[in-house]
């Protein structure tokens, strides 16, 4: 755990959240027999699974921490925001958010995932219950697409 923490900059408790989440993969490994396979030892095997837990941890707080929550994350150019001032994007900002509370539930959903969650495209399919990430891609561009022409259309009502 130290050295997660010195390593990675991480506080304790996410280092100890990603090791743990390693000894549930080493776990259910050995339920399956698969650890016959393996080329290393248990320890080796774990240590790694767990480093490979924490970089996992450290991309998704990273891409969280890049999206703009005032937009939930949805990017400027799908919002045509470039260019404006800040009381244009907030008032932007408010209309996004009465906008995604419109939204069908499976639409605001797939959203909140992708973007506000920092999941990938196979986790929202697996959380969605979908097919793939192929059939998860296709419903967040739909929803995407919908949640603009709201905030657009609301747009040009204030207009």
């Amino acid at each position: 755990m130290k050295w997660a923490q010195q390593q990675y900059q991480v506080r304790a408790d996410e280092a100890r959240d990603a090791f743990q989440e390693a000894v549930i993969v080493l776990y259910r490994k050995a339920q399956t027999d698969d650890l016959s396979q393996l080329n290393c030892s248990s320890r080796t095997y774990l240590f790694a699974v767990g480093r490979n837990q924490l970089l996992t941890r450290m991309r998704v707080l990273r891409k969280q921490e890049d999206l703009h929550e005032e937009f939930h994350g949805i990017p400027d150019e799908a919002l045509a925001t470039n260019g404006m001032d800040e009381q244009e994007k907030e008032a932007t900002a408010e209309l996004v958010r009465q906008r995604l509370a419109e939204l069908k539930p499976d639409d605001r959903r797939v959203l909140e995932l992708y973007y506000l969650e920092g999941k990938d495209m196979d986790a929202v399919a697996e959380a969605l219950g979908l097919k793939n990430r192929n059939v998860a891609k296709k419903k967040k561009h739909f929803a995407l697409q919908r949640l603009i022409a709201l905030v657009r259309s609301a747009k040009m009502l204030l207009l």
